[in-house]
């Protein structure tokens, strides 16, 4: 059995002692197809990126009311978002790939940057500058006009933190436990050492470095080098996020809950539920009123930073076609909802989910809607959809029934919620 490298095991450890994702029922919208590991929000404040489990990268306006475009181009895992210059984002994948994107959005990146190893665990950008940090022990400064990137190298194990200080050192954070800096003309710099796996970093506008930490703590380190701490609790923190003037910074994990303190004076100001799931993901919008958190349970919330509130929290409408159809198979269908639309858009019109649509399912060849990126093994198309061959996509998994799929792997074990869902896609995807 292959070991798991060491903060993946703690991480690990940390999200299966916390509560499953909520049952399909009680989940609303908007929903990624599985855990949202990354959040970036656009300087200008018009658009969030996320990016989960599910391969997607989505962008949102601020409200959260409808995603503005879905794409799924990562083979794996989307596990790093980074604001870009001019309103793009640059996204990080588990399968060591950086691409670059527009601000509107697209299908295809602009640029991909590819020499990592292993997963992408962090990225942060600053001026003409892009700087990520990946699981295979070193980090990465590249030139976003183009060219070869710099390779750093020097932390033992995981490098798990990316950012850019006030003054523009690149500055890393890693499973080692240490924090490093890179000049541009020199050594690197061993700016402090904790003794236990750090899990995220950022950069506050005073110079101050604040590190989150597998012990639920967060070390701030000032520019002179005095350190202070903040507690989050015991649990390990996997987010951090501050208001671009540094006024806030919030935190958060595989423990559940975000916690946001007022700065410089470090007093707790929220403590905001997360309905008992692991949180990954954390963006404040730019002028600090809003606070985006994401994780576990697939949903983006947004909180009022004023009150603390929750916005938009009332539960989503059912799916499309629901009205009249199987009410089981609808609550079934909410996991597939995610990616998938139960009508065809609009003549003229781009479906904005990540899958295709499923109109006229039964008796369709797979691979078979004109325009979709199919995997190879779906492009072939040698599999007719009916509630048999649905049965066993749900049964074994989209990854023995159709290996090399982008779907996520999800099947379906309770007989009537599978007898249910068969019901309700025959009803619904009816031309």
């Amino acid at each position: 059995m292959r070991c798991l490298p060491p903060l993946l095991t703690i991480l690990l450890a940390a999200f299966l002692a916390t509560p499953a994702a909520l049952p399909v029922a009680a989940q609303d919208l908007p929903l990624h197809g599985g855990p949202v590991r990354a959040l970036a929000m656009a300087a200008d404040g018009g658009r969030i990126a996320s990016g989960g489990f599910d391969q997607a990268v989505m962008l949102w306006p601020p409200d959260l009311s409808r995603p503005l475009s879905v794409t799924r181009w990562h083979g794996q895992a989307v596990q790093a978002l980074a604001a870009l210059p001019g309103g793009g984002f640059a996204s990080g994948g588990a399968d060591g790939r950086i691409a670059l994107w527009p601000a509107g959005g697209s299908a295809e990146p602009i640029r991909v940057l590819e020499g990592h190893g292993s997963a992408i665990a962090a990225l942060a950008a600053r001026g003409a500058w892009l700087l990520s940090a990946s699981w295979d022990g070193t980090a990465r400064l590249w030139p976003l006009a183009g060219g070869a990137p710099r390779v750093l190298e020097g932390h033992e194990g995981q490098v798990t933190g990316a950012a850019f200080r006030a003054d523009g050192l690149p500055v890393t954070a890693g499973a080692d436990g240490t924090l490093r800096g890179w000049p541009a003309d020199g050594p690197p710099r061993l700016l402090a050492t904790y003794g236990l796996p750090q899990t995220a970093l950022l950069a506050l506008p005073d110079g101050t470095l604040a590190s989150a930490g597998v012990d639920g703590a967060i070390r701030l380190l000032g520019p002179a080098g005095r350190e202070r701490r903040l507690q989050a609790g015991s649990s390990p923190l996997a987010a951090l996020a501050a208001t671009p003037d540094g006024a806030l910074l919030a935190a958060a994990g595989p423990g559940g809950g975000v916690f946001v303190w007022s700065l410089p004076e470090g007093r707790l100001r929220h403590s905001l539920p997360s309905a008992g799931q692991p949180v990954w993901a954390l963006a404040f919008a730019p002028d600090g009123t809003r606070l985006y958190a994401a994780g576990a349970d697939r949903r983006l919330r947004a909180f009022d930073m004023a009150s603390g509130a929750a916005l938009g929290a009332e539960p989503a409408p059912p799916p499309e076609r629901v009205a009249g159809l199987d009410l089981h198979g609808a609550r079934v269908f909410r996991a597939c909802g995610a990616c998938h639309s139960l009508t065809a858009p609009p003549e003229g019109q781009a479906d904005l989910k990540a899958g295709p649509h499923l109109a006229g399912l039964f008796g369709r060849r797979m691979g078979s809607i004109a325009g979709y990126a199919y995997s190879e093994r779906l492009s072939r198309g040698d599999i007719v959809w009916t509630k048999e061959t649905v049965a066993d996509l749900f049964t074994r998994g989209p990854d023995v029934v159709t290996p090399g799929t982008r779907m996520p792997v999800q099947t379906i074990g309770d007989d009537d919620d599978m007898a249910a869902l068969l019901r309700f896609l025959e009803q619904a995807t009816k031309d």
